[in-house]
């Protein structure tokens, strides 16, 4: 595929979007193929074209559920977007060009919108701020759990992503923490829920396990540097969480 250049939302197109999340809403409900409707809430130039290239990527819908095709887009997205500086993968207007125009089919296969402001507010806007917003943004959070969880050391580079997009909740409870920047320390997570998960399965539920874990290893950081742990120590301290949560609700001796 031939290179494109990536588009911001310009800055008056993404207010103007934000102060009308009503009609914004209901035009996205009625309109899942085209975004032409833009144009009805902001007359002006809507995208902007930036100097720098990614490859053409296109991603795939599905016929009867989104889920079929998540793991596969997330992979196309970032095999695409993965040599852009941070401070444009962490900027809202880029991931709105992806939301409203590159990906806007996918996008919203992806996270319908019901006449939802919320929706749109929190997942195809950053709306409660810059990190959560890249981690809540309906395309945004498909490239960073890719990034967070690729694994360039495992015979399928990808082995730890599919595990978590097969349960989001395996990788959402970590990424709104702050450790979330090392690496290391989410591969390290990650691998000791898998193998866990793979000898016991999920005695607590999703819901209830991954939040906790999350939670202990925060605690960590409260005794001790936690960013200088290395990936194979945090491993271990993560399946010591986990079979302590598991004898605490007495699932095994």
């Amino acid at each position: 595929m031939s290179d494109i250049y990536i588009k911001y939302m310009s800055d008056d197109a993404l207010e103007t979007m934000k102060i009308n999340l009503n009609k914004v809403s209901k035009y996205m409900e009625d309109n899942p193929v085209k975004n032409n409707w833009i144009s009805n809430i902001y007359s002006g130039t809507i995208f902007e074209e930036k100097k720098y290239k990614v490859p053409d990527f296109s991603l795939k819908l599905s016929e009867r559920n989104y889920n079929e095709v998540d793991l596969e887009n997330s992979i196309s997205l970032y095999e695409s977007l993965k040599h852009l500086p941070k401070y444009i993968l962490s900027d809202e207007r880029f991931w709105a060009w992806i939301n409203f125009d590159k990906c806007y089919q996918q996008a919203l296969q992806a996270m319908p919108v019901k006449e939802n402001t919320s929706t749109v507010k929190d997942h195809y806007f950053f709306s409660q701020g810059n990190r959560r917003g890249i981690f809540f943004g309906v395309m945004s959070r498909c490239f960073f759990r890719v990034e967070l969880t690729i694994d360039e050391n495992l015979d399928d580079k990808y082995e730890l992503t599919k595990f978590v997009i097969d349960n989001p909740e395996r990788l959402r409870n970590l990424m709104w923490r702050a450790f979330s920047n090392q690496k290391h320390l989410v591969l390290g997570i990650i691998k000791a829920e898998k193998e866990m998960f793979e000898k016991y399965g999920e005695l607590v539920s999703p819901g209830k396990l991954y939040p906790e874990v999350a939670k202990r290893v925060s605690k960590i950081g409260g005794v001790r540097l936690i960013d200088a742990i290395e990936e194979n120590e945090i491993y271990e301290m993560t399946k010591e969480i986990i079979l302590k949560i598991y004898k605490k609700h007495g699932l095994i001796s």
